[in-house]
């Protein structure tokens, strides 16, 4: 069964009346092009020992961080945080800024030489959870893959029709033939406006392969597909491979 990710915890800034005014939540996704992937390393100590926990501190779990699964140049990190509102995003910010633990945990990643840098930049993306889908689901298991897809349309009125096929009908057909979503969201903030962008969970390859096989095999999607509200929503589909690092919340 998939669990709902909470993310309030006594004590933080989020405990009390968060999120009131929507249950919709927002994703952080940072997509780090690494230099080389020797110097990994270095994100992880910083990911694991100071960024992480830090961020736990004001009320957020479920933080994932992830490798590209046979990455060519450059290869990239996936790092995923949630928040229950816009409004959080920016409060964590603060907090962050505030926070002397986490200020003494990233001396090292802050004294990272011009001569050695870790990454040649990462990119920062914000997304608005679906109506359709409001919260982010945990996977069961252990899943070794997870497919990160990005559908971008040639105009606003393209992306939210498409927006609107997923919240009608295609997030029901995800769950009803197994497909494990993780979420779902429309880029707020980022390089590949407009556009969606969401996360599946699979065992493995074979696994993840047989399931698109049903789903568009399936009735669902054939009724679906070629409905002309829905026509020519997608005008680009870039989906990369992942796999969970071992310290990761996901």
């Amino acid at each position: 069964m998939l669990g709902t990710a909470g993310t309030a915890v006594a004590g933080s800034v989020f405990a009390a009346g968060n999120s009131a005014a929507s249950n919709k939540q927002y994703y952080e996704l940072r997509d780090y092009e690494l230099v080389n992937p020797d110097r990994q390393e270095f994100l992880d100590q910083y990911f694991r020992y100071a960024l992480i926990p830090a961020l736990n501190r004001t009320g957020i779990e479920h933080i994932g961080v992830f490798k590209e699964i046979q990455a060519e140049h450059p290869a990239r990190m996936l790092l995923l945080i949630p928040y229950d509102s816009g409004k959080d995003f920016f409060k964590v910010k603060e907090e962050l800024a505030e926070d002397e633990a986490f200020s003494q945990a990233a001396e090292k990643y802050d004294a990272i030489s011009v001569d050695e840098p870790v990454y040649t930049r990462y990119t920062n993306y914000l997304l608005e959870a679906f109506s359709g889908f409001p919260e982010m689901k945990l996977p069961s298991g252990k899943p070794g893959v997870f497919e990160l897809r990005n559908y971008q349309s040639y105009s606003e009125d393209a992306g939210r029709r498409k927006i609107g096929m997923f919240n009608q009908e295609e997030v029901a057909l995800f769950l009803e033939v197994g497909l494990s979503p993780l979420f779902f969201g429309k880029v707020m903030a980022g390089d590949t406006m407009p556009s969606l962008t969401y996360m599946l969970s699979f065992n493995d390859m074979e696994e993840r392969d047989a399931m698109w096989k049903k789903f568009g095999e399936s009735e669902g999607w054939q009724q679906m597909k070629d409905k002309p509200e829905y026509a020519n929503t997608v005008s680009k589909i870039v989906n990369r491979f992942y796999e969970p690092l071992n310290y990761s919340q996901i």
